[in-house]
């Protein structure tokens, strides 16, 4: 294995050191080149490549690239994490943010929470415990869905599955652990009722736009970006800061780690201090009133019987009717409106509004679409999966229902299901150039969709 002091005195060293920043946004190792060429040497060692040069090569391999690259990821990012860490924040959580919100979301009977760098996942599965214990017969008929993403593939794979060391219960109390847990030989396993609300998924926060209705990162009540941004640079966090801004609903919770940055960063919010913890609320805005749903206009039918003649010192005005708006001007509109109701968490009106449009046009692919992934969110599981084969059998070019298919399979643990969905994009998106931006994707290129596609693969453990 090349020494560390090798590696940095290659000449290619600093163009793969700010390849890696760029892709993860950890601006933590631009000072620390000791620590990558550590890392990189082993990852050279693995290989059998002689330096940097060829290991960029292998990176930018479009068959070997995507999975060299996750394991140089694994190595470069700390899942150090255990379950209740930090109990002053869960205090919080537990005791101001959750009574809020759940109270606010009396009438809607649902909570919508994302663990943004979940690691292995003991955090989005501490809070589905807190859930359970604390609020249980309060929320039993709710509809809760708890969102871990992290862009460690390995982490996502454990925290899918659940099962962790004792060292991951060093905060935990024995009763929680004996109710929550089944021992599996030296490890536990977590119980499928507290596991149930939970789902993982890879999101990297640096080149995945959000907020994201597509991706399932929209109208957000919660979130937890914890011990994360603190290894990006102060530019990029304030990039980040506005797009956890716009994700959350009016009054949702950002809840970041101890040692953010400045909070300056952090003044769209309102700032609550409590002991050990700083909260961050998004209270700043009267909720606007989404756009209407529009209709189509047509033209005033022609009277049947003559109009008395206008009087003589009157000229006659003609009159003609409106012409009727295009049907694609009135879908994109409708379009519009149902996302402004999703990003503001309103979705049972999304729900209507999906509706007056299929009710316009039952053909529409793309109003199913919407519609399946606001009945996710309101926790109607088939029906999302109704509206998905709906549109697929619409518009089977239309990529986007492929992929939210293989995802929701995925997440029902229907493995096979799922690696055909996801693989009927990649054969879809062969038909389209890299830089062509996805319809109704958020500006997502296929490149960058053809990627996500074969992490989810990865993850999935099917080829």
């Amino acid at each position: 294995m090349p020494s560390p002091a090798a590696v940095t005195g290659d000449p290619f060293f600093q163009r793969l050191k700010a390849l890696v920043i760029e892709s993860t946004g950890m601006a933590f190792y631009a000072d620390k080149d000791e620590d990558l060429a550590r890392i990189v040497a082993a990852r050279l060692s693995d290989t059998g490549l002689s330096g940097c040069a060829r290991y960029l090569e292998l990176i930018a391999d479009p068959v070997l690239g995507r999975n060299e690259m996750d394991a140089l990821v694994a190595e470069l990012t700390i899942g150090e994490t255990y379950f209740f860490r930090h109990k002053e924040q869960f205090d919080a959580l537990r005791d101001i943010i959750l009574p809020e919100v759940l109270a606010r979301n009396e009438s809607s009977r649902s909570l919508r929470i994302w663990s943004a760098g979940c690691a292995t996942g003991p955090e989005p599965y501490s809070v589905a415990i807190m859930l359970k214990r604390d609020f249980g017969p309060r929320i039993a008929d709710w509809h809760v869905s708890i969102i871990g993403t992290d862009i460690n593939q390995k982490f996502l794979a454990r925290a899918r599955d659940g099962r962790y060391d004792e060292w991951a219960f060093r905060a935990t109390p024995d009763e929680v652990r004996r109710d929550c847990f089944v021992q599996v030989g030296r490890q536990w396993q977590i119980r499928p009722e507290y596991k149930n609300c939970v789902s993982f998924q890879y999101h990297n926060l640096i080149r995945n736009r959000f907020p994201s209705l597509l991706d399932n990162l929209a109208g957000l009540d919660i979130i937890i970006c914890r011990n994360v941004v603190i290894y990006f640079s102060r530019e990029t966090v304030a990039q980040l800061v506005p797009c956890f801004h716009e994700s959350l609903v009016d009054g949702g919770w950002l809840v970041m780690g101890h040692a953010e940055p400045n909070m300056e960063l952090f003044r769209d919010f309102r700032t609550v201090n409590t002991p050990g913890a700083v909260l961050y609320q998004r209270t700043d805005r009267a909720v606007p009133a989404p756009p209407p749903v529009p209709k189509v206009v047509l033209p005033t039918p022609v009277p049947l019987r003559r109009p008395p003649p206008p009087k003589p010192m009157l000229r006659p005005v003609s009159r003609r009717p409106e012409p009727p708006r295009p049907p694609a001007m009135v879908r994109s509109e409708g379009i519009a409106a149902i996302r402004a109701l999703a990003d503001q968490g309103r979705w049972a009106e999304a729900r209507a509004a999906c509706d007056t449009l299929i009710a316009a046009d039952a053909l529409d692919a793309r109003a199913h679409f919407y519609r399946a992934l606001v009945s996710e969110q309101l926790g109607d599981l088939d029906g999302c999966e109704t509206f998905l084969r709906r549109a697929i059998y619409l518009d089977r070019h239309f990529v986007l229902p492929h992929y939210h298919l293989g995802l929701f399979l995925w997440r029902r643990d229907d493995a096979a299901g799922a690696g055909r969905s996801l693989r009927n994009v990649l054969t879809l998106l062969q038909q389209l150039p890299d830089s062509h931006a996805l319809e109704d994707g958020d500006a997502i290129t296929v490149e960058q969709l053809r990627e996500t596609v074969g992490m989810h693969l990865d993850l999935i453990g099917v080829s």
